[in-house]
């Protein structure tokens, strides 16, 4: 769908509605991150996977425009080689503020783990601010 919206409109629509849709459902999470039903769960992360699917593709070949047809395999390399490296920083940092706060609250396990969650999701929805405002000032119309 992403791909179909950018071929008729360009790529700030689709990336920008994707980018939405992940920071509607990083809100979502963050503000009922103590009470997660699985089902809930579920819900939510098919609106963020969607807004992802939505955006990532069209990033790659918005960004891939810029770079020409010479340079689009090392462009390629590069993008992906970021997305990956990007993954495994989010990642580390997400377990490290639940580990944090399942070693220093004094509460169950459960608790602590409930809280430092919710922690992780409130700072991954600060990233995606900052990503959807850089896409905003940076995607071409």
């Amino acid at each position: 769908m992403g791909g179909r919206i950018l071929d008729k409109v360009g790529a700030r629509k689709p990336i920008l509605i994707g980018t939405s849709l992940c920071l509607i459902a990083l809100i979502a999470f963050t503000v009922s991150g103590r009470h997660l039903t699985n089902i809930f769960i579920a819900l939510v992360y098919i609106l963020y996977m969607g807004g992802m699917g939505m955006c990532m593709g069209c990033v790659m070949t918005s960004a891939l425009t810029v770079v020409g047809k010479a340079k689009q395999s090392q462009g390629n390399a590069i993008l992906n080689t970021l997305q990956q490296f990007a993954g495994a920083i989010g990642t580390s940092l997400v377990a490290m503020i639940v580990a944090a706060s399942q070693s220093h609250l004094h509460t169950t396990r459960r608790i602590s783990t409930a809280t430092g969650t919710q922690e992780a999701f409130g700072m991954l929805t600060i990233f995606c601010i900052i990503i959807w405002i850089s896409y905003y000032r940076s995607v071409k119309k």
